[in-house]
């Protein structure tokens, strides 16, 4: 064996998990946190009347009544891959055989997205919140290590699962406490601030190469299975900080014209790395996934950095008071107030900041992989390069059933494709979505209970064989340098996203 392919490394984890410490509807959120929101299809930003309005429109903390929220969201996430070109069947007698589709393990088990807020109304004009919330993210992903498939002969075996290079799990907890303020200093103008203390913590696990393998005959490549590495990244930034910005205009006493800008910095962790080469020789049975016990844990090595892309959103609330002429009092409550609500929002997102996510280790002493002769490279960095910025429409509204005490509500929303294809993960997938939302909210006294539903369609994606993602591998003359000789994402991506929302908003 040639020294250049001696190198055996692990660490570059083809996930941007942590990338959604961020609220912003980026590529890999829907919109929105918070039960009535969601119901509307995330078109809120000219409504927000209540306390989750500290970080989606600080401006509309002023003219609400104190009170607390509780919200959860129950999101159901299905993501499947086809793998085809290159790397599409495992080197297994007698002549290979080709990957099935795979989709991940947890898409019937939801990932709970909890939010609590509260809002004190200092006075007639001034109104101060308090949030702690998730971003509205897709959650958890874990795919199966190995699959069962039958080979030339009509035996059943396990083996490497196809996704593997990609992604096998991420798993975490993220959250943003923001403190905000609205304040109204002139009639029907609102203005309100917010600061943002956001937090990540994730472990993200996939499989490398240590060895390139060579062509076939044919000038095709099939994964070495036996010399691969199964990595695990832990990470954690436990200050991410941010602002949100918001106005709240009433030019009429039915029309309400809304603006938010969110901005938080990058998540940029130190993590540790372990490692376990040759894993799955024995199909991943060898040893625990945990890999606690292979005593090859870098501590603090690894540094991983992900943006948080600017998001800005402005929109139009048409609104029919249910008692024309009447002055309005100083507190907004469209239960009370309206008869229906209609709002139109247009975003803005920045996610062409999502060219890549860095993943760096020391280059001297270099980072050893144990069981193997060679270290980690230096640059494990995994390439995102999503087209361009975009700007997305929601609608939504409510019609109050029954006055003072039930509202039906209805909305959805569209994101473009801003999706390069040839760079598709199974853990980053921005082509375009369109999403359909429903809910309802009932008044019990002092409370309002609340339910919502969403459906996220997400475009499919096939780059043929066309895939551009390159794994880390232990090949030094290769190029570039310690990747694979071919891309390990070319095939065919599926995701669908179903959300279940309940909450209830206590006012004092």
């Amino acid at each position: 064996m040639s020294k250049s392919r001696s190198v055996a490394v692990a660490g570059a984890l083809c996930v941007i998990g942590v990338s959604q410490a961020a609220h912003a509807t980026d590529v890999q959120d829907f919109p929105d946190i918070g039960t009535e929101p969601l119901g509307r299809g995330g078109a809120w930003v000219a409504r927000a009347t209540n306390p989750l309005a500290t970080l989606q429109n600080p401006a509309g903390l002023a003219g609400q009544k104190s009170g607390v929220l509780a919200n959860v969201h129950l999101v159901f996430n299905k993501v499947c891959f086809l793998r085809q070109g290159a790397g599409q069947k495992l080197a297994l007698p007698p002549d290979g055989i080709d990957y099935p589709e795979v989709c991940n393990e947890n898409k019937g088990s939801p990932t709970p997205l909890p939010a609590v807020a509260g809002v004190y109304r200092a006075s007639d004009r001034l109104g101060i919140g308090l949030s702690v919330a998730p971003p509205n993210m897709y959650g958890l992903l874990r795919f199966p290590e190995t699959i069962e498939i039958e080979n030339s002969f009509g035996v059943t075996q396990s083996v490497p699962s196809p996704q593997r290079y990609m992604l096998l799990e991420q798993d975490g907890l993220a959250l943003n406490t923001t403190l905000g303020a609205g304040f109204e200093p002139a009639k029907g103008l609102r203005v309100g601030a917010g600061f943002v203390w956001g937090f990540a913590k994730y472990r993200l696990a996939n499989a490398n190469m240590s060895l390139s393998p060579t062509a076939q005959p044919d000038g095709s490549f099939r994964d070495p299975v036996t010399a691969d590495v199964r990595a695990e990244l832990k990470v954690a930034d436990w200050f991410i900080p941010g602002a949100t910005f918001g106005i709240l205009y009433s030019p009429a006493s039915n029309f309400d014209v809304g603006l938010n800008v969110i901005m938080q910095d990058a998540f940029d962790a130190q993590g540790d790395l372990s490692m376990k080469a040759n894993y799955w020789t024995n199909n991943g049975t060898s040893d625990s996934p945990d890999l606690s016990d292979s005593g090859e844990i870098q501590k603090g090595l690894g540094r991983f950095r992900v943006p948080n892309p600017l998001e800005a959103r402005i929109g139009a609330r048409f609104h029919l008071p249910s008692k024309p002429g009447k002055p309005q009092s100083g507190v907004r409550d469209p239960l009370v107030d309206d008869v229906f609500d209609l709002e139109l929002d247009v975003s803005y997102t920045r996610n062409s900041a999502y060219e890549r996510a860095e993943l760096r280790f020391p280059e001297s002493p270099a980072v050893p992989v144990k069981g193997t002769p060679g270290s980690v490279p230096q640059n494990n960095d995994i390439d995102f390069k999503v087209k361009r910025d975009s700007v997305g429409v929601r609608v939504g509204g409510d019609y109050v059933v029954l006055p003072s005490q039930l509202s039906a509500r209805a909305g959805g929303f569209w994101e473009p494709n801003v999706q390069n294809d040839e760079y598709a993960n199974v853990s980053f997938l921005a082509s375009q979505r369109i999403g359909v939302a429903l809910g309802a909210t009932y008044r019990l006294s002092m409370i309002d209970i609340e339910a919502a539903y969403m459906h996220v369609f997400v475009s499919e994606i096939d780059n043929g064989n066309s895939g551009k993602l390159l794994v880390v591998s232990g090949d030094a003359s290769a190029s570039p340098p310690f990747r694979s000789p071919y891309a390990i994402n070319s095939g065919r991506f599926r995701q669908s996203v179903n959300v279940v929302s309940l909450g209830a908003t206590a006012r004092f």
